[in-house]
This record gives structure tokens, C-alpha cells and sequence, in this order.
């Protein structure tokens, strides 16, 4: 059968099933019980709230880890002798490789963009399940997400420039093998 002879009637069931689509009822929502619509949001702020504290749990009763050292970094710095004369006078001198530069020393220091990042972190959390439950409440009592919920999310997305401190202090370091510097 030539195409043209097929198109009316392609045409024609596309019709048939627009208008049975126009006549179909609209599904409605049905809300859940009261107690329902307000257990699921508490369910989920204790579970997070719980995890939370299973880990902080854990992690401070493993004997090697602490937050300070998580929130370090290792740093070379220059390494100095001290002398102590016979009157207990103390003379730090920098001590010199044989190229005549100072010799480094990986040390671990505080970093002020990991504390920045963990504080950052610790505030979208906390955003992210207050606008999470309030979410979950929306959805099970009309069916929907909140309307206005792209704003929210806007909002958590500009809240990530918190941690820009840490993203470039990490970019810094991918690209510091290409200066030569050791």
C-alpha cells in the first residue's frame, strides 16, 4: 500500500486517540492520613539524625582518627636545627640542602578551606532534610512536589560556594607538578 493511502489513516487514529485521551478523567490525588503525611518527613529527619550520630559514634571511638586530623594537610616547611650553647641560650638555624636551598619537610597543618568545607557541608545538610521534609509533606498531601521547590533547589546550588576555598585549594595542587616546583 502506497505511503499517501496510509497517512488519513494515521492521521485519523492519531485523532480518535487524541479525543479519547480528552475524555479520559483526570486521575485526583488522594492524600494519606494525617498521621501518614507527617510520619514519613519525621521518619526521615530522625533516620538522618540517627546516622549522624552512628557515625560520629564510630568515628570517636576509633582510636587512630581524630578531627583534627582530618581537617589537615600536609605542608612542607623548612626544617631548622637548635643548638643550645653552655648558658642554655637556644639558636635555631635553617638548615640548607646542598644546592645552597632550604630542605622542606611534609608537616601536617590546620586547613582553613577544609574547616570552610565541613562548615559549608554540616549548613547544606541540614538545608538539604529541612527542604527535604518539607518536600516529602507536599508530595504526599497534594500529589505533587511544592511548586516553588526549582527555587529551593537554586538556592542549594548557590549554598555549594561554600566550598569554593576548597575546590581551588585542590585545583592549586593537580596543577603545581606543571610549575617544576618541588
Amino acid at each position: 500500500m502506497p505511503l499517501t493511502n496510509r497517512l488519513p489513516r494515521l492521521c485519523t487514529s492519531l485523532a480518535a486517540c487524541a479525543a479519547t485521551a480528552a475524555q479520559a478523567q483526570p486521575i485526583t490525588w488522594t492524600p494519606p492520613a494525617n498521621w501518614l503525611l507527617y510520619c514519613v518527613p519525621v521518619v526521615a529527619l530522625v533516620g538522618a539524625v540517627i546516622a549522624i550520630w552512628i557515625i560520629r559514634s564510630a568515628l570517636l571511638q576509633a582510636p587512630n582518627w581524630s578531627l583534627a586530623d582530618a581537617l589537615s594537610e600536609p605542608t612542607d616547611l623548612p626544617v631548622y636545627t637548635e643548638t643550645t650553647d653552655a648558658a642554655g641560650n637556644v639558636t635555631r638555624s635553617l638548615q640548607l640542602g646542598a644546592d645552597g636551598r632550604p630542605l622542606l619537610a611534609p608537616q601536617m597543618r590546620a586547613s582553613s578551606s577544609r574547616v570552610i568545607a565541613l562548615m559549608g557541608m554540616v549548613a547544606i545538610l541540614f538545608l538539604f532534610i529541612g527542604f527535604g521534609a518539607l518536600a516529602l509533606f507536599g508530595l504526599g498531601s497534594t500529589g505533587q512536589v511544592p511548586e516553588h521547590m526549582d527555587r529551593v533547589v537554586n538556592f542549594l546550588v548557590a549554598g555549594m560556594t561554600l566550598f569554593a576555598p576548597y575546590v581551588v585549594n585542590k585545583f592549586s595542587a593537580l596543577f603545581q607538578g606543571l610549575t617544576g616546583r618541588k
